[in-house]
């Protein structure tokens, strides 16, 4: 599943302005004089990337995977985890100046932000090596609909969510996914993981516009990407209609895994040795996206899929595309 992106809503932007701090290789980001007394209250969002991060196109790498590095706000107890795509949330941030402190495996550095102001929502993206953090593009506050936030569901009451300590509003969205297949906000439970899109507002909530689940129960979401090494459990009457994007062949659940693949006409088969299973759910289509029909797979094929997964079991599958 993709999820769409959406274009910047217009509020007053306040322009920056980027010098060199001078100190440690730190950047430092200004703003207009004037700004109210220090007791105002902005909100500071970012993304990290170096130190083990993405390149800002990358993918996530093991340091954001594991945690570890954390964003403090000098001189108070304001600090943040950085999660596991690279991100960071500050809320109630003092107005005017203030310099955060990166934290983490074999990172130390210092980026001086002035210039805020009270019910700002200032949007930064930071390289971070070591003791160095500079700016990769320049600071913005126009809010839009691009902040994201992935992390534990911590406590739930109507449509007020607190994601990892922040909180979200969902009385707007618009969209609750389990994997790739639509589901209800009522059925999402404490503890799962969330990845959750939305508007992040002065006051710090973030106003939710799409909110996938990455959690089944006991099963976590996860997405294969290589050779078809074999394929088992293939019979006569394995070929169901591909127009449907299903098959027709009996329905297997995460409990049931385990069951005799020959029972079922749906396929099981191998990715990297990674034992995979179909259920009349699976959805099966071609590189190009057309059709496929499940009994055409074979050794060989290039396969991506995904699917839930118990640990140290085997992928059922919610969609598998060949080729």
């Amino acid at each position: 599943m993709r999820f769409a992106r959406f274009p910047s809503l217009s509020l007053a932007v306040l322009t920056l302005a980027l010098i060199t701090a001078g100190c440690g290789g730190s950047s430092s980001v200004t703003g207009p004089d004037g700004a109210p007394g220090a007791l105002g209250a902005s909100v500071v969002q970012g993304t990290v990337v170096g130190g083990g991060f993405a390149a800002p196109s990358g993918d996530v790498t093991a340091l954001s995977r594991g945690g570890g590095l954390t964003v403090t706000v000098e001189g108070t107890s304001l600090s943040t985890n950085v999660d596991e795509e690279g991100e960071f949330i500050l809320t109630q941030v003092p107005a005017g100046t203030v310099t955060l402190i990166f934290e983490g495996p074999g990172i130390s550095a210092r980026l001086t932000i002035s210039g805020l102001v009270d019910g700002q929502v200032l949007s930064l993206e930071c390289l971070v090596n070591g003791s160095n953090v500079e700016m990769t593009t320049p600071a913005h506050t126009t809010p839009t609909k691009r902040t994201k936030i992935t992390g534990y569901l911590e406590s739930m009451s109507g449509t007020q969510l607190v994601v990892d300590g922040h909180r979200i509003d969902a009385s707007q969205v618009s969209k609750v996914w389990r994997g790739d297949r639509r589901t209800e906000l009522e059925h999402l439970k404490v503890g799962e993981k969330l990845k959750v899109w939305g508007t992040l507002k002065g006051d710090g909530v973030l106003v939710a516009e799409e909110i996938q689940a990455r959690s089944n129960g006991p099963s976590e979401w996860v997405v294969l990407d290589g050779r078809v090494t074999a394929v088992i459990g293939a019979g006569a009457d394995l070929h169901a209609n591909p127009n449907t994007g299903s098959g027709s062949c009996g329905t297997a659940s995460v409990g049931d895994i385990h069951a005799n693949p020959n029972t079922s006409s749906c396929p099981t088969f191998f990715v990297d040795n990674v034992k995979v299973i179909t259920d009349g759910k699976t959805r099966f289509v071609k590189a190009d996206g057309s059709p496929l029909d499940p009994g055409s797979i074979r050794v060989g094929q290039h396969a991506y899929v995904e699917g839930w997964q118990e640990p140290g079991k085997v992928l059922l599958a919610t969609t598998v595309k060949i080729g």
